[in-house]
């Protein structure tokens, strides 16, 4: 992330409510990464919005609550750990993918090869679990330990979900299925956003009507993330994104536009080989990728999309009015524009430029 840009970012309220205690998770972070396999970690700080929203979802209920504003190691601990379950999980990812950029640096296959990554990543997935047992005071921790856990496995679990479409070529219409993709993407990212929301209300003391609550709100919020993420791989701008993009085709991964685009063309060759799992050429692949920043697919993908952002903003309003629940609704704006891969501008413009022809 640029200076300037990363100056924006830590001016927005959801950042600057928790900026002194992220300092503290940063500080954690860096003690867990002296290690001597890690002292080369090639990424700088991502955006943090995992741990944000945990923070903020503790915080919003806590300030309710007399004599209970301030938080202690315990959350800023698990915060860390949420920090380090996603890292892994990035890791992860871009071994699958084969990308070789990430937050604008050579990935972490490309600096240490793809044994040691790997083995990063599962050290990073372990130290979390440390941490957070460590954290754990009371029987109450332990099952919240647990919860997290359970989220992992979720990750987990949609990760290779996605993957088993491409590499066991499963049959059409369960490859291009919508709910088979927001099944997906609600494991293997949206409740990775639903635990952090529930575990950090919980821990504030919400009651089981307000821990279901955040849990739907961080669910709807992922699905959200998730969709903006699968637009940025085909409106968004590499240079400001700082990662490789347009390489979902080439995985063989199905994405909304995917699904909308076969709805629409599915008379398509191009179209149908990649329904069907087959590989296409890099000039086919170019092709494709004309067709799914259709003003039609887009249409569609927003359409599709819209119903999570009215069911995150249903959840946002049953939440304790205060300054914390300010902080989690300017999180889902900044989310739902995704200003971080130029995503919003170039739709914008393409919006424009398909209603002038």
């Amino acid at each position: 992330m640029s200076t300037s840009k990363h100056s924006a970012f830590q001016s927005q309220l959801f950042y600057s409510l928790v900026a002194e205690m992220l300092k503290e998770v940063e500080r954690e972070l860096i003690e867990i990464k002296s290690v001597r396999f890690l002292c080369n970690y090639p990424w700088p700080p991502g955006k943090r919005l995992r741990p944000i929203t945990f923070l903020l979802s503790n915080l919003s209920v806590r300030v309710e609550k007399p004599h209970n504003v301030y938080v202690n190691g315990r959350e800023l601990r698990l915060a860390a750990a949420i920090e380090l379950f996603h890292e892994a999980s990035l890791i992860h990812d871009d071994l699958v993918d084969r990308s070789y950029i990430r937050r604008g640096v050579p990935s972490m296959q490309v600096v240490n090869g793809d044994g040691l990554a790997l083995l990063i990543g599962d050290y990073m997935i372990f130290r979390g679990l440390k941490l957070i047992l460590d954290s754990a005071e009371t029987k109450n921790d332990i099952i919240l330990a647990k919860e997290l856990a359970n989220t992992g496995l979720q990750i987990a679990h949609g990760e290779a979900d996605q993957l088993d479409r491409y590499l066991n070529k499963r049959g059409l219409e369960d490859r291009m299925s919508l709910d088979n993709y927001l099944n997906v993407i609600a494991k293997k990212t949206a409740a990775f956003f639903a635990g952090c929301a529930e575990v950090g209300a919980t821990l504030a003391g919400a009651n089981a009507e307000q821990q279901e609550v955040y849990r739907e709100f961080g669910m709807n919020m992922g699905i959200v993330f998730q969709i903006m993420d699968d637009l940025m791989d085909i409106f968004g701008d590499p240079k400001i994104a700082h990662k490789t993009l347009r390489n979902n085709i080439s995985e063989g991964t199905i994405t909304l536009p995917m699904i909308h685009a076969w709805e629409l063309y599915s008379n398509d060759w191009a179209i149908c080989r990649v329904a069907s799992g087959k590989p296409l050429d890099q000039r086919l692949q170019d092709s494709l990728y004309q067709k799914l920043a259709s003003k039609e697919v887009l249409t569609l993908s927003e359409k599709t999309m819209n119903r999570y952002v009215v069911q995150t903003e249903k959840y946002l309003s049953q939440m304790p009015n205060n300054i914390y629940r300010l902080g989690l609704i300017d999180l889902f704006d900044y989310i739902r524009h995704c200003p971080w891969g130029g995503l919003e501008k170039k739709i914008n413009k393409k919006k424009k430029n398909l209603e002038e022809q």
